[in-house]
């Protein structure tokens, strides 16, 4: 499966196992409080480096004029008019923001994704220079999966809108299945980039080894994956649903998208932990009595 092609020489958890711990969900509230303040230092530093990236995907977001007056009636058109432009801003950053939070930003996020391992092992962690550091030790490899996604995101929405089309104007199942089947594997290519970083900032492997192994994780902890996926999307809905489009992002810049990507992180971290590093650290010490042996 790839699991054990890491070459693994990056830093390991160094928990102390003796020291006692509270578990689930009341041990990441427990680190969420303690470690608030870092959270927001880290979540501005990691909205301020990934603002390009969010300019890009509220361009390529699929909202257009069409559509929001689609979904909106109103007897004034003056002000069907006004309601559409805001409509459409919301769903636009909606968009922006969502993709941000469950694909992330590339070294931005690989970067983010070292501090809040950190948290989560109860590891200190310099924000600013960690920050600095991870961002541009993982900066080749990260911007090759932003790039990709990106292409995906270019792709998936031509494809879909395509195949919805055809099955609108012919009425063909083919074509519905067809869109179906991609937005379902848009979804496990989301749940995939759950776990892309972490294993970026904690393994030296292979892109496709990155990526093979994320697709193991996604699948594993499906049902966390929706979870955390329903948890985001209901954060982030109530955000630009209540709150004006520009302070909803003011919210992100200082908090939201924490909010948001810290469960996911932690949550990745954890199942790294749990179910990669043993057999990681068991095939290094077999292959080490091994080399041993044939000395």
């Amino acid at each position: 499966m790839g699991i054990f092609s890491f070459n693994y020489s990056k830093p390991g958890p160094g928990v102390d196992k003796d020291a006692p711990q509270k578990k689930g969900i009341f041990r990441y509230f427990e680190i969420f409080f303690r470690k608030f303040w870092k959270l927001l230092q880290v979540n501005m530093l990691y909205f301020l480096t990934s603002i390009p990236l969010l300019l890009i995907l509220y361009i390529l977001a699929p909202i257009s004029d069409s559509f929001v007056s689609g979904i909106i009636s109103q007897a004034d058109p003056e002000l069907a008019a006004q309601q559409s432009a805001l409509i459409q801003l919301q769903l636009r950053f909606f968009f922006a923001t969502m993709l941000f939070v469950f694909w992330g930003s590339g070294p931005a996020t690989a970067a983010y994704s070292y501090i809040t391992r950190c948290f989560t092992r109860e590891q200190h962690a310099w924000i600013l220079s960690d920050f600095k550091d991870k961002f541009l030790e993982n900066f080749k490899q990260a911007i090759i999966v932003v790039i990709i996604d990106i292409i995906i995101v270019f792709l998936s929405i031509f494809g879909i809108n395509f195949y919805f089309v055809y099955y609108k104007t012919t009425g063909q199942q083919l074509w519905l299945f067809a869109c179906c089947l991609m937005c379902t594997i848009l979804l496990v290519y989301t749940f995939m980039h759950f776990y892309v970083y972490q294993f970026m900032v904690t393994f030296s492997s292979k892109l496709s080894q990155l990526y093979k192994n994320s697709l193991i994780l996604a699948l594993a902890q499906l049902p966390m994956n929706i979870f955390l996926t329903i948890v985001a999307l209901a954060i982030n809905f109530l955000l630009f649903n209540f709150l004006n489009p520009m302070f909803a992002l003011f919210v992100d810049f200082l908090l939201g998208i924490s909010l948001m990507r810290f469960p996911i992180e932690y949550s990745a971290s954890r199942a790294i932990d749990k179910k990669i590093l043993p057999y990681v650290n068991q095939t290094k010490v077999e292959y080490e009595d091994e080399d041993k042996g044939e000395d």
